[in-house]
C-alpha cells in the first residue's frame, strides 16, 4: 500500500464514486428524513461541512412540502418562499455558491439574523437543485463554518451536475421511443 498523497485524479474519482453511491442510495429512499441522512453520511465521507438540508416544494407551487436536515439544522426565517435562496435555485435550476454568508447581499438579512439568534455560525453555502426527469423537486443545501471553504463542494457540484446530465441522457435514450405524453 502506497503512502504517497492521493493525486487530484484519485481524489476526483473518490468524489465521483461518492456521487454514484449517493445516487444509488437515494434511489432506494422512501422517506424524506432518510434521504437527508444518507446524503449527509455519504457526502461527509468526502467533504467537510456542518449543515445539510433538503427542501422539497409541492409540485407547481411555492409551498414547501417538506424541509429535513441530515446534519445540524439551518435556520428557516419567517420569510415568503420567494425570498429564500432555495427559491432562486429552484427557479434557475443552477447551483448557488456563497463564499461569505455574512457579506453576500443575496442572503436576506432576516436569514442572517435567524442564524445569529440561534447561535449558528455560517461561513459559506452551496445550494444545488434537486430534479427528476419529470419535475423540479427543490434544493439540497450544504454549509460550512469556514469562509470560502467549499471549493470541495464546487467540485462536487460539477460532478453532481455531470451525473445529472448523464442520467438524463440515459433516461432520454430509454424513453425516446415511448409515445407517452406524461414523460
Amino acid at each position: 500500500m502506497s503512502t504517497a498523497p492521493a493525486t487530484l485524479a484519485e481524489i476526483n474519482k473518490q468524489r465521483y464514486d461518492a456521487v454514484l453511491r449517493i445516487s444509488e442510495a437515494l434511489s432506494a429512499c422512501t422517506r424524506a428524513g432518510e434521504l437527508a441522512k444518507i446524503l449527509a453520511e455519504q457526502l461527509g465521507k468526502v467533504i467537510p461541512f456542518e449543515h445539510l438540508d433538503v427542501v422539497v416544494l409541492k409540485e407547481n407551487s411555492n409551498e414547501i412540502e417538506y424541509h429535513v436536515c441530515g446534519k445540524a439544522a439551518l435556520p428557516v426565517a419567517d420569510l415568503p418562499v420567494e425570498k429564500l435562496l432555495t427559491w432562486h435555485v429552484y427557479n434557475s435550476q443552477e447551483p448557488l455558491h456563497i463564499t461569505d454568508w455574512n457579506t453576500d447581499e443575496r442572503v436576506p438579512e432576516q436569514l442572517k439574523d435567524a442564524a445569529r439568534t440561534i447561535g449558528i455560525n455560517v461561513g459559506s453555502v452551496l445550494l444545488v437543485p434537486l430534479t427528476t426527469p419529470h419535475r423540479r423537486l427543490g434544493t439540497l443545501g450544504i454549509s460550512c463554518v469556514l469562509l470560502r471553504a467549499l471549493s470541495h463542494l464546487r467540485l462536487m457540484t460539477v460532478l453532481i451536475c455531470d451525473a445529472r446530465r448523464q442520467r438524463k441522457r440515459h433516461y432520454n435514450s430509454k424513453t425516446s421511443a415511448c409515445s407517452c405524453s406524461s414523460i
